[in-house]
């Protein structure tokens, strides 16, 4: 399988995403970080997960038109394999129309990450504290509790650790931290 280079994929989410963007790269970076844990291809697992909402803001966050005919087209520039679609797919496993499910351990990774990491994010931008690993795991399993706040993050998603990956939630949320402290990339909160 030939996979887009970090260059193209790059290009990719300068073209297409705005409001996402930190997200992506986020994702991506935490992405890599589990895939060197668990001695998997790290490229391929940051294209998955840098790419995975690249229609986002192009379908303005409409969720039935999310990974179907515009993420093909944009995927398409990049002449992305079907597998590589197939994996960014089954994050949105249930949403109408897509079939792919978090069935692998690149999925249920995906799964695992997207909607926790967000949180995790939106918690960190809201503390005074520059370095992420001073957020305390309770803070955010209290925090999850509060449907208020981050109220767009499905609270059973992001959990998806425990049920997908049977990793407790502590556990996980302190290997995200983790990798958004150990990446290269400087965060604007």
């Amino acid at each position: 399988m030939t996979l887009p280079t970090e260059t193209q994929t790059l290009e990719l989410i300068e073209k297409y995403s705005t409001s996402t963007k930190q997200h992506l790269l986020q994702v991506g970076e935490i992405m890599k970080h589990f895939a060197k844990k668990l001695w998997e291809d790290t490229h391929y697992w940051w294209i998955v997960w840098v790419l995975h909402d690249i229609d986002w803001d192009f379908v303005e966050k409409d969720g039935d038109k999310h990974l179907k005919e515009d993420f093909e087209k944009i995927m398409s520039e990049i002449d992305a394999p079907d597998e590589l679609l197939a994996d960014i797919r089954s994050h949105g496993h249930f949403l109408p129309g897509i079939t792919e499910k978090p069935d692998t351990l690149i999925r249920k990774y995906i799964n695992a990450v997207d909607e926790l990491s967000g949180f995790i994010w939106a918690y960190f931008r809201m503390i005074p504290s520059e370095d992420v690993m001073e957020i305390k795991t309770s803070s955010i399993k209290k925090k999850l509790k509060d449907k208020s706040f981050a109220a767009g993050v499905d609270r059973n998603e992001a959990r998806n650790c425990e049920t997908l990956l049977t990793i407790p939630l502590d556990d996980f949320i302190e290997d995200i931290k983790k990798a958004l402290a150990g990446s290269d990339i400087k965060w604007v909160k």
